[in-house]
């Protein structure tokens, strides 16, 4: 291996930081490692000094410029490039590592350095940012992140390679997906990111700790002053009524904003210096930001944010599916999360989204990545200039007749470019969604496919669902557990068929599980049955698939399934010892065989055996009444994935006691980790395992029967061969191209479209409502909210909360208040349906009839007609009152 001098381009204290993490890769000391920084003013070049002097024994920082040297602003950026060139001529520097190439610092090294230099840049924070709306000027800079043509892009996760790779027809930036230094590596951070559940605030009722993440909007051109400091006051002054509030300005906080920020009444201010890390951040109840990779720290935390992108403001925040993390876009939004989490204790999260490891991949060697792509980048080929005449060899050039007649039918294919994911909750403590969760990851990575998340439980209108997937192509069902559980998913279904668009079923379930939930939603089981030969089905097995053919889909697909790639995967021994370890993974319940694997236990104790017995997973409350839960095993409960793994490398046996499982995953893993394996014959992994050397099933569910299969394994070594070959089949990438052919996806090879369509012009190119997801909000919250927005004049927030209410139950004072705004608004339509449906939703007639009369009298000739029935209603009532207590006094 060559030895480098390797330069390393910080403008700020996360550069050192980043620079000492790659530091530590295994080799990395066989460099020589510079740190470099462009400042003339000092502030910069200090504390960029003062981390590096924290970090490092010996290497100092290398300044450019003297401090105050005397340049203007456009001079000091053209002196950035020439003074830079000759540092690495001076230094023979062999490499230059720089983490933004569109910085004002950061376009002058790579335009003066790109074609005599391999530079490598390094992803240093969040960048996978939307934006509201796109015009012909220029976006924000993140979107032009990694254009400069550098050597090699390192990136934190899937999101950002996929911008990168398909931002445009011809982009072709070197990206490597190596993780992100400092966070992926952290089983921290992994156990955050795959976490279902949040810690509660405090005792319902109790005043909240918030802090406010601040960030330089104004500087970075994102906000105008005005508008950054009536957002920071409006949020600030709203909060205060749930609790204590503190500002974190950010550290590039320039003074002027930093003495405007210290004038805002019932505010304490926090040093700008300061860094609030997971420690800091673990005692707030709630933190807002606008953008910006803290989410990282919260999650770590378990500290709920808020990221709230104003209508001024253009950037916006991905909206993530995690229950610590919830976008907003008014200010009246961010109330009413406050307000819920004060009242209950509760974080109202966002209800869609895509997963964190869209945005961050996990691996535990991160540095290693980083280095390597680093030690392999060369310069940049220099792409031949564009020919305006025919080859020599004419225009076919050496493309035989049949290779051209495909490329023209390929040329005509337009694969569809978007899909849309829909499913009950999408997390990794079951193993419904987990290969779905790693498909997409795949897919965002390598395909110009556009994925987003659903989660159909939170909806109680088909419309509202229908609107939302407007624009998708292809719907894909993750399992039959909607059809069963959701009021809507059939009727939605046939509705998506009748659209005209491609819906898919990825099916996971059993005969056994489609014959319980058969029992218990007999009414929507029949409907689904009727729906399923509408649909595409995909299945993780031969013969699920054939269950499939028996209920009427003509042609399922047999796709398998996959496994995320955990950082974690040590082999087990090769050889049993004196006391093997005989291990099950999967929920407690009757189905995974707890009274099977129960009795083994006790038969292999009584027979003298030394064998030890453990299962892993959460008990529920599936278990009969007659199931043996044995003294002999080691209940040992729910565990991370990493400890699974662990355990796993700690046994010798995988002993899968499930009555039927169509392709599980645990059997996966363990394939993976070169343990024996046991199974009844009636699940799906004997398919792919049956004659391979360790490996055996049992024909007949007795603990006798499975007990003999484990003495067979035990005496059996596995076949590496075999196993390697079984391993492949589940492998992520296989796995991602039989998906993608089956749902009929553009691919790697579809990089640019038929028809590419043009730049919309000041149109909204993040969909109307990024954060209009419908929300599992307590019904008395949402009055109490509409409400207060209706006192306080804050008309656009009480129609949001007052429709949201409106897709439950229609209250009359919701639907007066909102009749009473569409009207002040001049929208005469809107108000006469309001006030029809207020006229037959019941209560205090007299009172409704009296209100009706009020607001009828703002809406012109039309509401003359509606003051004529109100005021004869209301009369008639009256008299009808009147002549009721009369009667009642006789």
């Amino acid at each position: 291996m060559k030895v480098m001098r390797i330069a390393v381009f910080v403008e700020n204290r996360n550069g050192v930081g980043l620079a000492a993490e790659i530091m530590k890769a295994p080799g990395a000391h066989a460099h020589s490692f510079h740190l470099v920084t462009a400042d003339r003013d000092g502030d910069v070049a200090g504390w960029i000094e003062q981390e590096a002097a924290a970090r490092f024994d010996d290497l100092k920082v290398h300044n450019l410029f003297q401090v105050d040297e005397p340049l203007s602003a456009a001079e000091f950026l053209e002196e950035v490039g020439r003074r830079m060139r000759a540092f690495t001529e001076q230094e023979r520097i062999d490499r230059l590592v720089f983490f933004n190439d569109q910085s004002q610092r950061g376009r002058r090294v790579a335009g003066e350095l790109g074609r005599t230099l391999p530079l490598v840049l390094v992803q240093d924070g969040h960048l996978d940012f939307h934006f509201k709306k796109t015009d012909a000027g220029l976006r924000d800079q993140n979107w032009y992140y990694g254009s400069s043509s550098p050597a090699a892009v390192c990136v934190w996760g899937p999101a950002t390679a996929h911008h990168l790779l398909f931002r445009s027809a011809d982009a072709d930036a070197p990206v490597h997906i190596t993780g992100a230094l400092g966070h992926s590596d952290d089983p921290l951070l992994l156990r955050a990111a795959r976490s279902t559940t949040h810690r509660h605030a405090g005792r319902p009722g109790d005043p909240l700790r918030m802090v406010v993440l601040d960030q330089p909007l104004s500087d970075q051109r994102k906000l105008s002053r005005g508008d950054h400091r009536e957002q920071l006051t409006q949020l600030c002054e709203a909060l205060t009524a749930f609790g204590e509030v503190e500002i974190k300005p950010h550290p590039s906080t320039l003074r002027g904003h930093l003495e405007w920020l210290r004038t805002l009444p019932d505010v304490t201010v926090l040093d700008e210096s300061a860094l609030l890390e997971a420690e800091a951040l673990d005692g707030y109840d709630l933190a807002i930001t606008f953008f910006s990779t803290t989410y990282l720290q919260t999650l770590r935390a378990g500290t709920p944010l808020v990221l709230f992108s104003p209508p001024a403001l253009n950037i916006v925040f991905p909206t993530i599916n995690h229950p610590l993390l919830r976008n907003v876009g008014t200010v009246g939004e961010l109330v009413d999360v406050a307000a819920d989490l004060r009242r209950s204790g509760k974080f109202t999260a966002n209800a869609h989204g895509e997963p964190v490891e869209h945005f961050i991949t996990f691996h535990d060697d991160v540095p290693a990545r980083v280095l390597r792509r680093i030690e392999e980048a060369e310069i940049p080929v220099e792409r031949p200039a564009p020919r305006w005449s025919a080859p020599e060899d004419g225009p076919r050039g050496h493309l035989s007749r049949a290779e051209r007649a495909l490329k023209a039918v390929e040329g005509r294919m337009n694969r569809p470019r978007s899909l849309a994911i829909l499913g009950l909750g999408f997390s990794y403590v079951t193993g419904v969604a987990i290969p779905v969760l790693t498909y997409t990851q795949a897919l965002l990575a390598q395909s110009p496919v556009d994925i987003r998340y659903f989660d159909l439980g939170v909806y109680s209108r088909t419309e509202d669902v229908l609107a939302d997937l407007e624009g998708t192509e292809v719907v894909l069902i993750n399992s039959l557990a909607p059809f069963w559980r959701s009021p809507l998913a059939n009727e939605l279904t046939e509705a998506l068929v009748a659209l005209g668009k491609s819906v898919v079923l990825y099916a996971h379930e059993t005969e056994y599980v489609m014959n319980f939930e058969g029992e218990q939603h007999a009414l929507r089981h029949a409907e689904m049955l009727k729906v399923l030969p509408k649909i595409k089905v995909l299945c993780v097995s031969t013969a699920q698939a054939d269950m499939f053919r028996q209920i009427g889909v003509s042609d399922p697909v047999v796709v398998y399934n996959t496994v995320p790639l955990d950082t974690h995967r040590a082999r087990a021994r090769r050889t049993p010892g004196e006391r093997p370890r005989i291990v099950m993974v999967g929920s407690m319940q009757d189905r995974k065989g707890l009274d099977l694997f129960s009795r083994v236990a006790e038969l292999a104790y009584a027979q003298g055996l030394p064998w030890r017995f453990a299962w892993i997973g959460h008990k529920t409350w599936r278990i009969g009444p007659s199931t043996l839960l044995s003294d002999r095993v080691e209940w040992m409960g729910a565990l991370s994935r990493d400890r699974v793994r662990e355990e796993l490398a700690a046994s010798d046996v995988f002993f899968l006691s499930s009555v039927d499982d169509p392709m599980p995953l645990s059997v996966v893993e363990a394939v993976q980790q070169r343990l024996r394996a046991v199974t009844y014959h009636r699940v799906g992994s004997r398919e792919v395992l049956e004659g391979v050397p360790g490996y055996r099933s049992f024909t007949e569910y007795t603990p006798e029967a499975a007990l003999d299969a484990l003495r067979q394994v035990l005496d059996e070594a596995v076949s590496e061969e075999e196993y390697q070959d079984v391993e492949a089949l589940f492998d992520i990438s296989a796995f991602t191209a039989r998906m993608t052919t089956a749902l009929g996806l553009a691919g790697p090879e579809d990089v640019a479209p038929t028809a590419a369509p043009a730049e919309p012009d000041d149109e909204t190119a993040y969909g109307e409502g990024p954060f209009s997801a419908v929300l599992s909000r307590h019904g008395k919250y949402l009055a109490e909210d509409f409400t207060r927005h209706f006192t306080a004049g804050k008309h656009d927030d009480a129609l949001r909360v007052g429709t949201e209410i409106l897709r439950r139950r229609q209250p009359v004072d919701v639907l007066i208040g909102m009749a009473e705004i569409r009207s002040g608004r001049g929208d005469v339509d809107e108000a006469c349906r309001l006030l029809s449906a207020a006229a037959i939703a019941g209560g205090d007639r007299m009172r409704v009839w009296s209100e009706i009369y009020r607001v009828a009298g703002g809406l012109g000739a039309r509401g003359k007609a509606i003051r004529q029935l109100a005021r004869k209603e209301a009369i008639r009532i009256d008299l009808a009152n009147r002549s009721a207590r009369l009667l009642k006094s006789d």
